[in-house]
């Protein structure tokens, strides 16, 4: 039986990086006594997946997890026992049944973000964001690469001090990039998906 989970994770809780809030959920599953399917093999993992990680330190609303059980249980009851052993900054939010071959990735290709900042430093952004082009270059394995984020742009506004920006399968961190501006100049909020 496959369920798909939204959370929340914010406060400290945004400090905790992916890989470790892999292993949080772990634990979590064993001492709430959730019976989770495990992938075959020398080391069983178990079965869950995610959608495009959250960079360290950004708060995420709405994130969505998929597992798999092994043995049936009911939304609620699933929802209340994972709140019940959570730390403050985590707190899952609703549960559904999906079909077994649904994915995170094909279901949700467009994340939401917010970006706030120094009015200069969100302007900076916007005037990125407004061109024909948006060519990233970075250097792998010692060529340079260079990709064009124009096409990964869904959308965006900006009110105030606060960008609301929206993206497909990426990070707004390759957008502050090209921008020239510091993820210390900003405060970044991933709100979620769209389908």
């Amino acid at each position: 039986m496959k369920k798909r989970i939204y959370f929340d994770k914010e406060g400290d809780m945004k400090y905790i990086s992916h890989l470790d809030t892999i292993r949080f959920l772990e634990r979590l599953f064993k001492k709430a006594n959730i019976k989770v399917k495990f992938s075959e093999g020398f080391h069983p993992r178990p079965k869950m997946s995610f959608g495009n990680p959250v960079s360290l330190g950004v708060e995420a609303y709405n994130e969505v997890m998929d597992l798999e059980l092994a043995e049936d249980m009911d939304n609620d009851e699933l929802l209340a026992k994972m709140n019940e052993f959570c730390p403050e900054g985590i707190r899952f939010k609703a549960v559904e049944e999906v079909p077994r071959k649904a994915s995170i990735v094909n279901d949700f290709e467009v994340m939401i973000y917010e970006i706030r900042g120094e009015q200069e430093v969100i302007d900076r952004i916007a005037a990125v964001l407004a061109q024909d082009e948006i060519i990233e270059e970075r250097i792998k394995k010692r060529k340079l690469q260079k990709r064009d984020l124009k096409e990964k742009l869904v959308d965006y506004r900006v009110e105030g001090n606060l960008l609301y920006l929206e993206v497909r399968n990426t990070s707004p961190n390759a957008f502050l990039g090209v921008a020239g501006v510091e993820l210390a100049q900003v405060e970044i909020k991933k709100m979620g998906y769209k389908k």
